[in-house]
């Protein structure tokens, strides 16, 4: 039953028992939204309804004057509790009797909150003593005292009457005011952000008329029973709620928004609280794997209209009571810690234009990142290799016991070509070579647990044939060099150098043809080596530098192809 409410409409405002609840809105419409919320009695404080009674089973000895001077707030309420109940003589009361006892009545007495559970360091002032105090699990707060979470840190506390907040990283929340009325379970929390955000579970109890409210420097939320999230940022000089379910009354200094299910509302210094708008919907987690296996967690989401930054928190599971993490990240990109592996539970919002954190999308995953994949050495990422030359080699990783290597003809994997388990030594080279081509390969470790690690991100590298050179034609004033053609639309890269170390190089050119002819050079030693440049650009390794003896030109008629030089393999 809803309290009887005077509104009228004042210059185009609705104004409700004489506090303005919206702007330029036809009254109908203001009056209806106000009865839809159910929020009209608690919020514009009206009188109080019949439904908010506790029932007193009287005792054995009980009378109207103990009653009264032992629950309520006057001795002289007798009077009223007879009239009530309409009790025909207020000193002999049938035991087992049920009294109507109005709520407003009750004497308030002071109650705790309870800490649930404690992330990172967080502390009180406690108002009794002075004393600032480190928080732990299962303590007790009392009014007046304050609480300070540091950065990744987070405090959930519990009321008398089972509600719940959550105080993130960062944030300052004074207790002003924690009662109870008699011995009912109709609780009064009244509490003060200073600054920081603080998320709220509060149980809905229509009938007993429990008050839930939070006051920040900019405005005042008040609920009945609902979920929604409230933040102060002093810098910005601005306060923000968002309602998950339930409403909200957002009151700033002149006017009153009541904040529906999936709205958000925003107060500035120095203007009126702004009018309610659509939270974001909750991101697509549809493409996140329900496996990760890197540390810190980084994932990516395609990109959502109107979403500024992105809201990342993880839990151990749905209940999200303690943040193991709380971030913000700008889109695309999500990023996250480094947590130990097991089961953990994404909790992903958008973040709006105007600061306000849209509704959440949950997304369970498991970590499975160690032991951790050792780097890969050889073949280097997108390199290329000779068929005769191909060795694998990655880093030892401490407590790696055992390797398990993969190569493919794609990054998939799937399925592998060659899949070895039980690699002893961090190192391995093919008893046959492979197709020229390229492939994909990685490494997966185990421990000395017999844990398995995930495998590393995958590295390529082509497979090159080698290029097998012939003898040279040699004529009074050239030499014409050939060698085996390597795959289709390949270049290559010749180099003559005087030396083996080809410091003193006499030609070095790029070639579109497997075979060059050049300026026949002096006599002597000189050494030549070819390697390939395939279509995409990748540069293969030289082969094996080849050494050739040029006699004095005087010795050779010109015109005759002769062999100069036993060719030679260093």
């Amino acid at each position: 039953m809803l309290d009887r409410v005077t509104y009228f409409k004042i210059q185009g405002a609705v104004t409700v028992n004489g506090i303005q609840v919206a702007e330029k809105v036809h009254l109908l419409a203001a009056a209806k939204a106000l009865i839809l919320s159910g929020l009209l009695s608690w919020v514009l404080l009206a009188s109080v309804t019949h439904a908010q009674e506790w029932l007193y089973t009287v005792r054995p000895g009980d009378n109207l004057w103990n009653i009264a001077e032992e629950h309520l707030t006057s001795r002289e309420y007798w009077k009223k509790l007879q009239i009530l109940n309409q009790i025909a003589d207020p000193e002999r009361l049938p035991p087992g009797m049920k009294l109507r006892l109005p709520v407003p009545w009750l004497k308030r007495l002071p109650t705790t909150a309870k800490v649930v559970s404690v992330r990172g360091r967080a502390q009180a002032l406690v108002a009794a003593t002075g004393q600032t105090i480190e928080l732990v699990s299962a303590q007790t707060l009392e009014t007046g005292d304050a609480i300070r979470t540091g950065p990744e840190s987070n405090v959930t506390l519990e009321f008398g009457d089972g509600s719940r907040v959550l105080v993130q990283a960062n944030s300052t929340l004074d207790l002003k005011s924690l009662s109870t009325h008699g011995e009912t379970n109709v609780v009064d929390t009244f509490l003060h952000l200073l600054q920081g955000r603080v998320e709220s579970q509060v149980i809905p109890r229509p009938e007993a008329g429990s008050r839930y409210k939070i006051s920040t420097p900019l405005a005042v939320s008040a609920v009945r029973g609902t979920h929604y999230r409230l933040g102060m940022d002093p810098g910005a000089e601005a306060a923000r709620t968002e309602v998950l379910a339930g409403g909200v009354a957002f009151q700033g200094k002149k006017e009153v928004r009541l904040v529906g299910k999936g709205l958000g509302a925003l107060a500035e210094a120095g203007k009126p609280v702004s009018l309610p708008s659509p939270l974001l919907p909750p991101p697509s987690t549809s493409t996140l794997p329900p496996v990760l296996t890197r540390v810190p967690i980084q994932l990516n989401l395609p990109a959502s209209k109107g979403v500024r930054a992105y809201r990342v928190q993880i839990a151990s599971d749905q209940r999200f009571e303690s943040l193991l993490f709380d971030g913000v990240s700008a889109p695309p990109a999500v990023r996250g810690p480094d947590l130990p592996d097991g089961e953990y539970v994404l909790r992903l919002r958008g973040i709006d234009a105007k600061g306000l954190e849209g509704r959440d999308a949950y997304h369970p995953f498991r970590l499975h990142a160690r032991p951790e994949p050792p780097f890969l050495i050889q073949p280097a990422h997108d390199s290329a290799v000779l068929e005769a030359s191909l060795r694998f080699e990655w880093a030892e990783p401490e407590r790696a016991v055992a390797y398990h290597l993969q190569v493919a003809g794609d990054d998939s994997f799937n399925p592998p070509l060659l899949d070895i388990a039980d690699l002893s030594k961090p190192q391995w080279t093919p008893d046959r070579p492979l197709e020229p081509k390229r492939y994909y390969w990685r490494v997966a470790v185990r421990d000395s647990t017999g844990k398995k690690g995930p495998f590393g991100d995958p590295q390529s590298f082509k497979v090159q044939p080698a290029l097998e050179l012939q003898p040279p034609e040699v004529a009074a004033e050239t030499m014409t060099f050939r060698w085996s053609a390597g795959l289709p639309g390949q270049q290559y890269e010749f180099q003559l150098a005087r030396d083996k170390n080809f410091d003193d190089i006499v030609v070095s050119t790029p070639v579109s043809e497997p075979q060059l002819t050049i300026r026949r050079p002096e006599s002597g030693f000189h050494y030549l080596r070819i390697r390939s440049i395939d279509a995409e650009g990748a540069v293969g390794p030289y082969g094996a530098a080849q050494r050739i003896d040029i006699p004095p030109a005087s010795y050779w008629p010109v015109g005759i192809v002769v062999l100069l030089a036993l060719v030679l393999a260093l």
